[in-house]
């Protein structure tokens, strides 16, 4: 195909992980793995229903869908080499670990300090003085 269409973009179906880089190594432009999406949609739900907020389970389903994506592309160099591949993807459990925990940590901050500012501006009004003027 591609002596006849160079220019040809390659879109392929990959099942798993190990279809996907056969069909990297084939040329393939863009894989899209089989059951990939649909499992981040369900792991979105799954979230969900443990009560996990909407937004939170989406973020968190993005930092992982990121993470997977950067992962795959980083093991191809080495998809032959599976005590490589093992110690990798431990490596790469223990870093994702890490970087969703630092995620829940910045949003928590960050509703912390939201909370507390609205109860300032709140304890500011009931005192009388209504907003600050500069002059």
């Amino acid at each position: 195909v591609r002596r006849h269409f160079p220019q040809l973009k390659v879109v392929a179906r990959a099942r798993d992980r190990f279809h996907a880089h056969r069909m990297i190594d084939a040329g393939a432009g863009t894989v899209v793995r089989e059951t990939y999406h649909s499992s981040l949609r369900m792991a979105e739900e799954a979230l969900k229903g443990l009560g996990h907020p909407g937004e939170r389970a989406r973020r968190e389903v993005g930092i992982f869908r990121d993470y997977d994506e950067r992962l795959l592309m980083q093991q191809h160099a080495f998809q032959d080499d599976e005590d490589q591949l093992i110690q990798s993807t431990r490596n790469a459990a223990e870093e994702l670990a890490g970087l969703l925990e630092a995620d829940r940590r910045e949003v928590d901050e960050a509703a912390q300090a939201a909370a507390a500012a609205k109860a300032a501006r709140r304890r500011g009004r009931r005192a009388g003085g209504g907003p600050a003027v500069r002059r």
